[in-house]
């Protein structure tokens, strides 16, 4: 390890957090247990429930504030039975006990009371939390809280006999002026424990091992093929409930500041490993809105709040949300190894199903992807049963530039129709040098089933993710024409 001077590091090996103001110090095997099962079973925190254990209904919401790169992050929420209690290392945590004070009721609990927003009283807990993060959101953006903004808060929250409508009134009805801060749990001390816990984390024990490294370096010392990687845990997390996939060697990039920055240089946006979905939908939402917009409905606000870009698309499932959107904007996969870097076009990224040109021993740093222009046409879609919370059928990406209504260059990609994202090269060639037209978009819709091979499967039928393939070619048209006065 001397190549990156790594014997001079100070390592820890404890896991530091603090739950409703009070430090918990977690060590050994029991870092390795989803975080809502340590509350409940260890911590006597019962309130926070465990249902699906999937991150899908939200009864195990939580907020969490991060210290990450030297300062403290907001209040978010996020899914408790997915996250390995690692994954809160240097957090403030707080849970449905936590929201009363000495003087009764935190107003977002009165508000439930009072619009009769429980029943069975199962999934309040979770509610209850997710809307407290909502309330903390608009009083620092000193916005008021309206029913759009509340179900797009609440999307990651499900009732089985309320009913949603006295759950949103209560949502509406809360008094901002009263909202008493989460950050009263945030004392000078704790901060100054975190600074002075700011360092590299090793635990071992007989069958594991969790490595959480503060430098690339070191990271890329610790790298094998035999260690997994985990960022959000958003994927794994479920894989692990279910006792199909077991953490034995762990190599954690939480506390590497570097990987956790949105950079825009030169018309290219540079996302680190670590950057969450919400922090990048933040950031794109003046540089591109339509890549913020398909964000907006990649998931749940708890998933989003964990879940990397970097996750998704080394997760490599053909019915990734963001790859298609990738696969047209010349991204580049940045990764890192003891032998060096590498720069890979996303476009030979992607042998087959779930296989990646990607060593053993390589950390996916960075993405790279260019912006689209002012001058180009961008457009994403994503066909869904379901608007929220949904695994995409079939997803779209297109780009286009045109010189008054003649096209001059494109770009589209298909998921959920092979067992990669398709780029669709013979289908692009098709719309140079012709105009813009809806006879043109509905004549070459039809090729589209030239170049993709869509398999049946439980969400859709072949001929059904054809027809979708066909018919998003012809919205492109639709929303394009309206949308530019083409």
């Amino acid at each position: 390890m001397s190549k990156f001077g790594m014997e001079n590091l100070k390592i820890r090996n404890t896991i530091v957090f603090y739950l409703n103001g009070q430090r918990i110090e977690v060590t050994g095997a029991d870092t390795l247990k989803p975080f809502a099962h340590y509350l409940r079973y260890f911590l006597d925190k019962p309130g926070t429930k465990i249902v699906c254990s999937e991150g899908d209904c939200g009864a195990c919401t939580i907020m969490v504030a991060n210290f990450r790169s030297g300062s403290l992050q907001k209040f978010q929420a996020i899914n408790s039975c997915i996250a390995p209690v690692f994954s809160l290392d240097l957090s403030h945590v707080v849970t449905v006990e936590g929201l009363a004070d000495e003087q009764g009721l935190s107003v977002v609990q009165k508000a439930f009371v009072a619009n009769n927003g429980a029943q069975c009283g199962y999934c309040t807990p979770g509610f209850v939390c997710a809307m407290t993060a909502l309330a903390e959101d608009c009083v620092i953006e000193n916005k008021p809280i309206t029913a759009k903004k509340a179900r797009n808060y609440l999307t990651g929250n499900l009732c089985r006999c309320t009913g949603y409508e006295p759950i949103l009134k209560a949502a509406t009805s809360i008094d901002l002026k009263e909202v008493k801060s989460l950050t009263r749990y945030v004392s000078k001390e704790s901060l100054a424990d975190f600074v002075s816990l700011s360092n590299s984390v090793e635990i071992s024990g007989s069958n594991f091992k969790i490595n959480m490294p503060t430098t690339l370096a070191e990271a890329a010392e610790i790298k094998s093929a035999d260690t997994r990687i985990i960022a959000g845990a958003t994927d794994l997390g479920v894989l692990i409930n279910k006792d199909k996939f077991s953490l034995v060697k762990v190599l954690n990039l939480v506390h590497i500041s570097e990987l956790q920055k949105v950079q825009f240089v030169d018309g290219k946006c540079k996302v680190g490993a670590r950057v969450t979905l919400t922090q990048l939908e933040e950031s794109l939402k003046m540089h591109s809105p339509e890549f913020a917009e398909i964000l907006k409905i990649f998931a749940s606000p708890q998933i989003k709040n964990n879940a990397t870009l970097v996750g998704n698309v080394v997760n490599a499932s053909p019915i990734a949300d963001t790859i298609p959107a990738l696969m047209i904007l010349n991204t580049v996969i940045v990764t890192l190894s003891k032998m060096g870097s590498r720069r890979i076009a996303i476009t030979d990224f992607y042998k087959g199903y779930k296989q990646l040109d990607l060593l053993p021993e390589e950390i996916v740093t960075h993405v790279e992807f260019q912006i689209p222009r002012a001058d180009q046409i961008f457009k994403l879609f994503k066909a869904s049963p379901r608007k929220d919370l949904d695994i995409s059928v079939v997803t779209f990406a297109g780009l286009f530039s045109l010189d008054q209504k003649m096209i001059t260059d494109t770009r589209i990609a298909f998921g959920g129709v092979g067992p990669v994202v398709i780029r669709m090269h013979e289908l692009e060639k098709k719309f140079i040098g012709r105009q813009f037209t809806q006879e043109l978009f509905t004549t070459l819709s039809h090729f589209v089933e030239k170049e993709i091979s869509p398999l049946s499967d439980l969400r859709g039928s072949r001929e059904y993710r054809l027809k979708l393939g066909e018919n998003l070619v012809k919205k492109c048209y639709t929303e394009i024409s309206t949308e530019y006065g083409l």
